[in-house]
């Protein structure tokens, strides 16, 4: 359970490197889902709750997030010209 007050790692992404171990101090509930954080240096952030770690489950650090690459527009077309000629 995320509580108001209370410093929390952000979940790593599966096959990323992420040498990040900041902590973010909740600040705040925004809605249902989300809260705004602060790190040390007084900067604030807005993240969903699914995305910090939790003290009650600590075996779960990463994230159901799934993150895919796509090439862009324009190297598709210059890939397919070349191809044609």
């Amino acid at each position: 359970m995320i509580e108001l007050g209370k410093k929390y790692k952000l979940k790593k992404i599966k096959n990323f490197r992420n040498s990040d171990n900041a902590y973010f101090k909740v600040i705040s509930f925004y809605n249902v889902d989300t809260v705004i954080c602060e790190n040390d240096y007084g900067e604030r952030f807005v993240f969903m709750k699914e995305f910090l770690t939790d003290s009650d489950m600590p075996d779960e650090i990463y994230s159901n997030l799934m993150l895919e690459r796509k090439e862009s527009w324009r190297k598709k077309i210059m890939h397919f010209t070349e191809q044609r000629f």
